[in-house]
């Protein structure tokens, strides 16, 4: 059952649907419950200090608009007045943004202000009033030279603590011919008494120049400066307003949502017990289904299951962060006139962010059931690595405090030595001032002196034992040469010095007498040995008529043959393994070495029907050896191969260039299993023919292999099951 792929999917596509309808259940019960506060929270915050305030700062504002900035609205003439219409969208009408139906007028000595709309109804101060005045269900505020008039207890009784923001300083520039300037100057001034001044036209700035421009701007005339004070005592403002917050649209499209639902009501209410527990149900199915597929053991890891859980997360996070935002920019910006198509955006925002959740979803169980959430996550990762780095800073904390608890008396009489002597400085100089500073320094330079003279001796054990190192065991250390604390250790190198120096001229001495003893006995071998074959030969001459007596000639033949041939490659391992060799180092042309030696063994291959492949690079290549020596080394290679190959089979023969070397390489089968180490193969009188049926010594690989680094070359032999590999190697010349 959890391996159904259509349980899956049913569960895939209700799981959403019945989440929307619990959304949409708890979304009308808080909307509802909203609604339902709604007056009660309009009239809390039309009178709070939170309201007066942002009141009093748009006026105080809209005061200064008047008069540093009237020219930039559009304006008509009433009598004496200059009404100044400000448009509703201005920057500064965000303090008021969500109060509905909120008007005002502003008037300061011939100046006036308002958001009410330029109309043939609202064209003169009188009917601009009357406008604001007539407003139904409006509250009225109204400050009127200092006195507060209003309906609002807390403007009434409050607004009085903002007056003093209502000043404005500004001055007016008049010539001697009394033409006064209609733009009025801002100033950090406060002083309102009248300075005359001479100041120059082309000083003076653009906005009054242009509404003067009848002046002629070269010529200098004696103006007067006026500096004037506007207080709340000078103006006059008339407001009204709703005790209502305007909703932007985002709040009116999911008000009338909640209108839509409305007629479902009870039908929510059970929806919402219903959904949740067929929501649980089908979650707790998929918990245990997600990750066992059909035909497969174990749970079902792909490639998207393999990136890191982190990146998932994040991208998934940017997505629906991205489709929220978008989501409710189209809501509010096309919900006026499209309701049905925001639904749909809405709706479409809703499942495009289940899958990104279903997909994050799937994958973090899945990992979770194959134990590789943490595992394969960046965190992990990154846990397990400062794991591994904490683990080696308390592997060497704890191997220092082990070697300081090992040497803790001399740790302790370092530490103490360092305290009294600090002590003792500090003495000093406190006690005796100059004087004191002089001795420490003295003793300063002598625990100095003592301190190289250990570091020297450091060095002497340090060059001596690399020299030991580097097998010179001849030189010898003396203790007077060292301090107290260094003597028992030389004393201590001296000793090993002298064991392998002991060593050494033993091993020197019993590989010698090794050499010795088979040269002698081979020598001693060789007299009666060269009789019974002179002897043999004697006897293979005679015309005999017995068989039997011919039959045991051969074997006497056979055996002192094979007897000589074992007494020579003794003598010839016993000098290659010494070095006791001449060499004759020349330049040899490997390949048509190789050749040559293949020509020679060419009837005995044949005879085991061994097939030889011979890869030899074109042109000649020189190495430095000695011929008869390398011949040797090849001959005995190819007498082994003759020897124990298995019949019908093949002989590979490589040499090959690489760099400055040339590696010659022998491979061939093995009649017989293999069950025996390289190593081993490579030692005397072992052979690979544990039956010892063959005519073979032992001998061959081991004499091969000193010939071959006496000639300044590397022998290297592999086994591998019934592989028998052999790798020489030489440096081209």
């Amino acid at each position: 059952m959890r391996e159904s792929k259509l349980l899956k999917v049913i569960s895939y596509i209700l799981i959403p649907i019945l989440v929307l309808i619990i959304l949409l259940s708890i979304f009308y019960e808080i909307a509802k419950s909203n609604l339902t506060d709604e007056n009660r929270y309009n009239h809390e915050y039309f009178e709070s200090d939170n309201f007066l305030s942002i009141y009093m700062a748009r006026l105080y504002k809209q005061t200064e608009n008047l008069i540093y900035h009237n020219e930039r609205y559009t304006t008509v003439t009433d009598n004496q007045y200059k009404i100044c219409y400000c448009s509703g969208q201005e920057y500064y009408d965000s303090y008021f943004i969500n109060i509905k139906d909120f008007y005002y007028i502003i008037l300061y000595e011939n100046l006036a202000i308002t958001n009410v709309e330029l109309t043939s109804e609202t064209n003169t101060i009188d009917k601009i009033m009357n406008y604001i005045e007539t407003r139904y269900d409006s509250k009225k505020a109204n400050i009127i030279n200092g006195n507060v008039e209003a309906d609002s207890d807390v403007i009434k009784n409050k607004a009085i603590q903002y007056f003093e923001d209502f000043k404005n300083t500004y001055y007016t520039i008049t010539t001697e011919e009394n033409t006064t300037s209609n733009y009025p100057y801002a100033s950090d001034d406060l002083d309102s008494e009248t300075i005359e001044e001479t100041v120059d036209l082309e000083a003076i700035e653009e906005p009054y120049k242009e509404s003067n421009n009848t002046l002629d701007s070269n010529n200098t005339e004696r103006l007067v400066k006026t500096f004037h004070t506007a207080t709340i005592n000078d103006l006059k403002i008339y407001t009204s307003y709703k005790e209502e917050v305007t909703i932007n649209n985002n709040d009116a499209f999911f008000k009338e949502l909640s209108d839509h639902l409305a007629p479902y009501e009870i039908q929510m209410y059970y929806a919402i017990s219903v959904c949740t527990i067929i929501v649980a149900i089908l979650g707790i199915y998929l918990i245990i289904a997600i990750g066992h597929t059909k035909g497969k053991n174990g749970i079902d890891i792909n490639d998207f299951d393999k990136i890191p859980i982190e990146i998932i997360l994040f991208i998934a996070f940017i997505i629906i962060g991205r489709i929220l935002a978008a989501t409710e920019e189209f809501v509010r910006v096309i919900y006026d006139e499209y309701y049905n198509f925001a639904i749909s955006i809405l709706i479409t925002g809703y499942f495009v962010s289940y899958i990104i959740c279903a997909l994050t979803g799937v994958t973090t169980i899945k990992r979770i059931k194959a134990k590789i959430l943490i595992k394969d996550s960046i965190t992990g990762r990154t846990c397990r690595f400062c794991f591994k780095i904490l683990k080696k800073i308390l592997k060497q904390i704890n191997k220092a405090c082990t070697e300081i608890s090992n040497s803790l008396s001399i740790t302790l009489k370092v530490i103490m030595f360092i305290v009294v002597y600090a002590i003792g400085l500090v003495l000093l100089v406190g006690l005796f001032e100059g004087l004191g500073a002089g001795i420490a320094f003295v003793i300063t330079a002598y625990l100095v002196y003592k301190f190289i003279e250990r570091i020297n001796c450091y060095k002497k054990i340090e060059n001596h034992l690399k020299e030991m190192y580097e097998g010179d065991h001849s030189k010898k250390l003396f203790t007077s040469d060292f301090v107290p604390e260094f003597q028992d250790i030389v004393k201590y190198i001296n000793d090993i010095s002298n064991g392998f120096e002991n060593a050494i001229q033993e091993g020197i001495k019993s590989e010698k007498l090794k050499t010795e003893l088979i040269t002698n006995v081979s020598h001693d071998i060789k007299t009666p040995l060269t009789s019974i074959i002179n002897y043999v030969d004697l006897l293979k001459k005679e015309e005999i008529d017995n068989s039997k007596i011919k039959e045991y000639i051969e074997i006497l033949d056979s055996k002192s043959q094979r007897l000589k041939k074992l007494t020579e490659d003794l003598v010839e391992a016993s000098k290659a393994s010494s070095g006791n060799v001449k060499l004759n180092i020349e330049k040899i042309n490997i390949g048509e070495l190789i050749k040559q030696t293949t020509g020679e063994f060419e009837d005995r291959f044949n005879d085991k029907k061994l097939e030889i492949i011979t890869a030899i690079p074109e042109g000649i290549v020189y190495i430095s050896a000695d011929n008869r020596y390398m011949y040797r080394v090849i001959e005995n290679l190819f007498s082994n191969i003759s020897k124990y190959a298995l019949e019908n089979s093949r002989v590979y023969i490589d040499v090959v260039r690489d760099g400055g070397k040339v590696k010659i390489s022998i491979k061939n089968i093995s009649r017989e299993r293999l069950n025996i180490s390289a190593d081993e193969l490579m030692q005397r009188f072992v052979r690979g023919d544990k039956s010892r049926t063959t005519e073979g010594s032992g001998l061959g690989i081991s004499i091969s292999k000193s010939l071959t680094e006496i000639q300044q070359g590397k022998f290297d032999l592999q086994v591998d099951g019934d592989l028998f590999k052999v790798e020489l190697e030489f440096d081209i010349v």
